[in-house]
């Protein structure tokens, strides 16, 4: 295709030089450009005569302020670091219960049988175990009237101890003995256990037995095993007997003596189970009354006059015609006789199961025998001084307990434990009785302990102190007056008719009527050599 020039660009009339043209016409923003400045204008002119001049003119002081320019400020920053304590918050949680009240059983419809087992452990250690068994029956009034239907039958379980019987078995309660009684290797071979052992836990189940067919209080398990042993024994060449206990110490505080002790400590006296009597008495010897004669005076007064009440029971003036036979008997005794006192006398309690059996069992023991009471390594002579209960075994007086241990009272065992070995002489008794002449009763224990081959080496037999043995006086020297002899200036006077070398004259002269002295007039002094011979008489 051929090419061919552009033509010439066509110019409109007006665009020739040198002709007039008309001002090119405004667009719409121009004009509303001049409409705002005018507005602008007159509001300018208008607005000082408003209300509003005054706050325009505030604006534009603040925006002419406000360009300005302010002096530089300088801002030093510290850092300090502060340790502030938060306090810790704790939180606790409340736990509200709210108790909900069970619902009651519900109510049988008709009669059920039951066979239910329940076990306990009573105050006095005895474990009990009972099983009841119920069955339907007749009417109530029937029933009532049958033994059979409301009963109880029970089981009573117990383990007899054994007996110790050798050596060991004896040292394993006090590994001391066998060295305090060296004697007890030779015997022991030919040692058996006393039928008293067997008699007395046959009357201790008996009792327990007896006590809990008639729901009564029952013999506690310590006080049902408070016996190891009971040995009867010999040596053989002395030929001597002995009885050996190994038992506990409970605690006596019996008996009284106005001869020896006019008062008593009311902390004695007032215990639960005391009696002004021991087993081993003696007449009196003094006209001191007994210091509970007058207690048991009153008692024996209000018994009277109770008695003498008319409408009483039978049963009670049963029991007030008993008590009254009974402390008159007693008032009787304290005006006549003396007993041990169980706070200064030493001796040990035996149990009444002995006593009628002397002439059957030559080992039986007799108020009045002696005994040794052997604790750890410690021997204490004693005699049996009073009878206790057939059910019952180891008790010795206040003074022998608080000698074992000193926190020993009427209500405080010195030894709870089966630790204390008693060692008694039966058929060494001696009468009359009198009052304890303790030095006898050492001897004496000394002697037997010696058939029965000693004490061991290194042990000794503990010596009791008589409290009630007055203080010797002590021993005055005579005194010897010697005559005062004249002075130089002195000079017999030449009127007396006696030599003033006259024994005769006393010093510093005398007249004749007065120089006749008597033998019982001599001066002190030649009476002096026989005051020491009265004095050592």
């Amino acid at each position: 295709m051929a090419d061919f020039p552009d033509p010439p660009p066509i110019l409109p009339p007006d665009s020739h030089p040198g002709s007039w043209q008309p001002p090119p016409r405004q667009g719409v923003l121009g004009r509303l450009t001049r409409l705002l400045l005018l507005i602008i204008i007159l509001l300018a002119l208008v607005l000082p005569f408003t209300p509003y001049a005054a706050k325009i003119k505030r604006g534009l002081k603040e925006v002419a302020a406000s360009f300005q320019t302010k002096p530089e400020t300088k801002v030093i920053t510290r850092e300090v670091e502060v340790t502030k304590e938060v306090p810790k918050e704790v939180v606790r949680e409340v736990v509200k219960t709210v108790e909900v009240p069970a619902p009651p059983e519900p109510l049988p419809s008709q009669y059920i049988s039951r066979k239910e087992v329940d076990v306990a452990s009573l105050f006095n250690g005895i474990t009990v175990k009972t099983k009841l068994l119920t069955e339907e029956g007749n009417y109530a009034s029937v029933e009532r009237l049958d033994p059979d239907a409301y009963k109880a039958e029970f089981e009573l379980s117990i383990r007899v101890p054994k007996a110790n019987q050798t050596l060991g078995e004896l040292a394993r309660i006090n590994p001391d003995l066998p060295k305090v009684l060296p004697g007890l290797e030779t015997m022991l071979p030919k040692a058996k256990v006393s039928p008293f052992y067997h008699k007395l836990y046959q009357n201790k189940t008996t009792r327990i037995q007896r006590d809990l067919t008639r729901l009564n209080k029952a013999l506690d398990r310590h006080n049902f095993f408070d016996c190891e042993t009971i040995l009867e024994m010999q040596h053989p060449v002395t030929q001597r007997r002995v009885m050996l206990i190994q038992s506990e110490m409970d605690v006596v505080a019996d008996g009284s003596d106005g001869d020896r002790m006019p008062s008593l400590d009311e902390f004695i006296y007032m215990s639960d189970y005391y009696q002004p009597f021991t087993s081993y008495a003696w007449a009196k010897t003094s006209s001191t009354p007994n210091p509970l004669l007058k207690r048991w005076e009153d008692r024996l007064t209000k018994l009277k006059a109770e008695y003498a009440i008319k409408g009483l029971s039978a049963e009670r003036n049963a029991y007030l015609k008993s008590s009254i036979q009974q402390v008159g008997a007693e008032i009787t005794d304290m005006k006549n006789r003396s007993s041990l006192i169980a706070e200064k006398d030493p001796f040990i309690v035996i149990s009444l199961l002995f006593r009628g059996y002397e002439s059957q069992n030559p080992y039986a023991p007799r108020i009045g025998d002696y005994a040794a009471v052997i604790h750890g390594g410690r021997i204490f002579p004693a005699i049996c001084g009073d009878y206790g209960p057939t059910f019952k075994m180891g008790e010795a007086s206040l003074l022998m307990a608080k000698t074992v241990n000193e926190k020993a009272t009427p209500y405080n065992r010195p030894e709870s434990d089966l630790k204390v070995t008693y060692v008694i002489f039966p058929g060494t008794g001696t009468k009359p009785w009198k009052a304890p002449d303790l030095a006898v009763w050492e001897s004496k224990c000394r002697e037997y302990l010696n058939d029965v081959g000693g004490i061991g080496a290194g042990y000794t037999l503990h010596h009791w102190e008589d409290l009630f043995k007055k203080p010797e006086p002590p021993v005055v020297e005579p005194t010897v007056t010697s005559p005062t002899p004249p002075t130089s200036e002195e000079k017999p006077d030449a009127a007396s008719p006696t030599s003033p070398a006259d024994p005769a004259t006393p010093a510093g002269g005398a007249t004749g009527a007065s120089s006749s002295v008597t033998p019982a007039e001599k001066p002190a002094e030649t009476l002096a050599p026989a005051l020491p011979a009265a004095g050592g008489q």
